[in-house]
């Protein structure tokens, strides 16, 4: 009997090749990428601020960052409650909770922001949608001022009031220009308060540069003007 022994690797798969009196076996063994649930447990949304949205239904949440069937745990870390909730749609922020998931998590029923939390990504979970580099945006203005919260959308608040914007990454007082790239119409706003996702309009600067019927910008320019 003659033995002769080989490795073969393709597309990440080694294999374990014997040859017996002409009869080849082979035992496979897995060099592959870490599957989807190589994500699992890895913290997300950087500890930003969160909100609440006004909807009903099961607790979930709705996010820019992970596609609909995600498995989120947030754990609000000033009262130790935590609750896992799938992701159900697009938001303007990482992560935006409905009212049932909201509501399992604040502390006091005047709570509308949770500052302090942690998000996780739990199960077997897609990883995150890539950011896109600065370099691929388009600048729309003839004037650029510094780009930021690149890559993510920009949301409608339902707050009234003069034409301002809300942050959780900009302070209050600071002015952004923000440009709908699908229809080139552009305003700039101040910072006047926290908001869960990077820039949040509020219902009068939404209304200069959004598009009827949408509450979300998915294609925008973000620049800091101040």
């Amino acid at each position: 009997m003659r033995w002769s022994k080989g490795w073969l690797a393709s597309a990440g798969v080694f294999s374990v090749v014997a040859a017996i009196g002409g009869a080849a076996y082979a035992v496979a063994g897995s060099g592959a990428p870490a599957s989807q649930s190589g994500v699992a447990g890895k913290e997300v949304c950087a500890g930003r601020p969160l909100s609440a949205a006004a909807s009903t239904g099961p607790a979930g949440v709705a996010s820019d960052q992970f596609p609909a069937g995600t498995s989120l745990r947030i754990t609000n870390l000033t009262n130790g409650r935590a609750i896992t909730v799938p992701v159900t749609g697009p938001a303007a922020g990482c992560a935006v909770l409905n009212s049932a998931a909201f509501d399992a998590l604040r502390s006091a029923e005047p709570d509308t922001v949770l500052r302090r939390v942690r998000v996780e990504i739990v199960g077997n979970a897609p990883a995150p949608t890539p950011v896109r580099s600065a370099t691929s945006r388009v600048r729309a203005s003839g004037v650029v001022g510094q780009v930021v919260c690149d890559g993510a959308t920009v949301g409608l608040s339902a707050v009234s009031g003069a034409p301002g914007a809300f942050s959780s990454q900009l302070p209050v007082g600071t002015s952004v220009r923000v440009t709908n790239l699908d229809n080139g119409r552009q305003t700039t706003v101040r910072v006047v308060g926290v908001g869960p996702a990077c820039v949040v309009l509020n219902s009068a600067a939404f209304a200069l540069i959004g598009e009827s019927g949408k509450n979300v910008i998915k294609r925008v320019q973000v620049e800091k003007v101040t």
